[in-house]
């Protein structure tokens, strides 16, 4: 999907491009996209703007009419004391070149955390791999001392062995059985 993860190179892909996961991203994004509205204190796309002013009344309206030019309808209008607050929906040429521009975050997005996973994983093989590696080297090792063991145990059985089958030196006295 993008050169800028190697897969292959630097890092095996075990978790494969799935469509059908990142079209389940897609739609979960476009969900929030039409349930969120837009403001200053949340900058995040959204299919309405909060819009405000803390002018008067008709100064606001006049603000208010150059958003209605520019294809913004009202979805809904709050006016306090103090300021004047307008739900504005976006017109649909905004709404769809800003899905445009969530498919392809979302995309990059899920690029992104697949190749952080992979990495994860890659990690996580390679100490898999190197424990397989240990363990079979400490069997080994363990296997070789065990036959070194067992030769000079054998060794040294065959030198007692061959030490005591020897006649002894000296003159053996015979063992009286003394009567009870």
């Amino acid at each position: 999907m993008t050169t800028k993860y190697r897969y292959g190179i630097d890092i095996i892909e075990f978790f494969k491009h799935d469509a059908d996961e990142l079209q389940k991203l897609v739609d979960q994004r476009t969900a929030q996209y039409y349930r969120h509205s837009q403001s200053p204190a949340y900058p995040q796309l959204g299919v309405h703007v909060d819009w405000f002013s803390d002018k008067p009344l008709t100064y606001a309206l006049n603000d208010l009419l150059e958003w209605t030019n520019k294809g913004y309808t009202i979805a809904g209008a709050f006016h306090e004391p103090l300021h004047f607050k307008v739900h504005l929906k976006k017109p649909q040429a905004d709404i769809d070149a800003d899905l445009i521009v969530l498919a392809r975050e979302v995309a990059e997005a899920y690029a992104e955390s697949r190749y952080a996973r992979n990495v994860a994983e890659h990690a996580r093989q390679v100490e898999i791999t190197l424990a397989r590696e240990v363990r079979e080297q400490e069997a080994a090792a363990a296997k070789a001392l065990a036959d070194k063991l067992e030769a000079a145990r054998q060794k040294a059985h065959a030198a007692l062995i061959a030490e005591y089958a020897k006649p002894a030196k000296g003159k053996a006295k015979p063992e009286v059985e003394q009567a009870a």
